[in-house]
């Protein structure tokens, strides 16, 4: 019974949902429908920034790509929370 528990429990931030990604898990039942279209695009960043991010990458166990990623929706997020609440 308890296993059943497990499985089911809620996935609570993006964060897991990147890494069960990671693992090669399936995810698509997580996403909505409101990111579907890709489009690689290219990034500068200063090396100082560069090394930031990937010592948090190593905290906690993402790649680079993941962590932007991450980091874009999470920031996307409280942008639209915050325009919502004004």
């Amino acid at each position: 019974m308890k296993k059943i528990q497990n499985k089911q429990k809620k996935i609570k931030d993006i964060e897991e949902i990147a890494e069960m990604a990671e693992k090669g898990e399936d995810i698509s039942k997580h996403f909505t429908g409101e990111h579907v279209a890709k489009q690689r695009v290219n990034i500068d960043f200063p090396l100082a920034l560069l090394k930031l991010i990937d010592d948090e990458c190593k905290r906690i166990g993402v790649t680079r790509q993941s962590w932007i990623k991450i980091a874009c929706d999470e920031q996307i997020r409280k942008i639209k929370n915050n325009s919502l609440a004004a």
